[in-house]
């Protein structure tokens, strides 16, 4: 599981409570995050290395945001590590280009990185909030989450991570990649709207597109048990 942006591997513990208990899962914290330090430059690429150099045997990358790009690369480059991919909120390149109406301004994320250095506690709740806003059990899932999100303070690589993401363009590989791809959108994500999942839904080989109704841009946290029933059900039905 490879976290997104700002955040850090604890986010993904609702989500492996509902996985099989047999399942082996590793949550990294990507550099910069959680509690490592921040390099010069965030570099996806050796991101990439660096979890690919830890796989000692084919595995099912569920990369979310950020860290869809992180799989991507690992797929793309490190095809014998992996057996299939699962792209939460995804997107092969974030920004708006000529040919690629599906990018978006990075200006909300470049608010929320000066937002976020300044009080971190404080916006991660509200971000949080955000996506889990048609959830009625939206406060006690923070509640269990928020302070080990906390835990390390402020990351340190969130601004050099903005801008990797804004730089990083995955569009030229999609071809390549002939491993089977769960790609995962809320309907309500304002950040990585639907229409960059049709893109990937078009130039992936082999990609399924799965919906959460009203869900924002966490749907593993607002819509946790559906989305472990389709991840368990695509891992168990050979992809």
């Amino acid at each position: 599981m490879i976290h997104g942006w700002a955040a850090n591997g604890r986010i993904f513990d609702p989500l492996r409570r509902e996985l099989p208990p047999a399942w082996r899962i590793s949550a990294p914290d990507l550099p910069g995050h959680g509690g490592r330090a921040a390099p010069e430059s965030f570099d996806i690429a050796a991101a990439a290395a660096e979890i690919a150099d830890g796989l000692h045997r084919p595995a099912y990358l569920l990369g979310w945001s950020l860290g869809s790009l992180v799989a991507l690369h690992i797929a793309a480059r490190y095809p014998d590590k992996v057996n299939a991919l699962i792209l939460c909120a995804g997107f092969a390149r974030f920004t708006a280009a000529e040919g690629y109406p599906e990018g978006v301004s990075p200006a909300l994320l470049r608010k929320m990185t000066v937002l976020f250095e300044q009080d971190y506690p404080k916006h991660m709740r509200q971000f949080l909030e955000l996506q889990l806003l048609h959830n009625d059990n939206r406060r006690a899932i923070i509640d269990s989450i928020l302070p080990d999100l906390l835990r390390d303070g402020t990351p340190q690589g969130i601004a050099s991570a903005l801008a990797a993401a804004e730089a990083a363009d995955a569009r030229a590989w999609l071809p390549e990649i002939r491993c089977p791809v769960l790609l995962i959108y809320g309907n309500k994500d304002s950040v990585t709207p639907m229409r960059m999942g049709e893109y990937l839904l078009r130039h992936l080989p082999d990609a399924r597109l799965q919906i959460a109704d009203k869900a924002a841009h966490a749907p593993f946290l607002s819509h946790t048990a559906e989305f472990a029933r389709w991840v368990q059900d695509f891992i168990a039905n050979g992809n």
